[in-house]
């Protein structure tokens, strides 16, 4: 298992999935190529991300898809979507802890669906987020 790790979380992967950062987002992929999940983290610079702004995130998709499941992920909490676009099957994690909001999407063939899911659950499962560091003084 190694672990893949950001500014502001960290998480394990198992060996047959692969990441790599791309843009603003950190992607991992299995080495079967069935699906891609892609994680992005967004920071608030003044004060915590309340539920009010993240429902700003989630109301297009909820337009489009329906309401989401209330969700807990490790210390963040949120909103899940599963659903079915045009040829892929996609769930979606809106998350938020303090001043962090973190957007998770897995993606894949609509064939392929389900296939991946206990594997990028228990990945999911293992998201640590990181604490303010102390300085060191000496």
């Amino acid at each position: 298992m190694r672990v893949v790790e950001s500014q502001w979380w960290i998480i394990d992967l198992p060996d047959e999935w692969e990441a790599e950062q791309v843009d603003d987002a950190i992607t991992i992929g299995d080495e079967d190529g069935v699906g891609v999940i892609e994680l992005t983290t967004l920071q608030k610079e003044n004060g915590k991300v309340d539920d009010k702004e993240l429902r700003e995130f989630t109301a297009e998709i909820e337009e489009q898809f329906g309401a989401g499941q209330e969700i807990q992920v490790a210390d963040l909490s949120g909103y899940y979507y599963c659903y079915k676009d045009g040829d892929e099957a996609i769930r979606e994690w809106y998350l938020r802890l303090d001043d962090l909001l973190i957007f998770i999407i897995y993606s894949c063939d609509e064939e392929n669906a389900g296939m991946d899911d206990s594997s990028v659950d228990e990945i999911l499962s293992t998201l640590f987020i990181k604490g303010e560091e102390a300085e060191i003084t000496e």
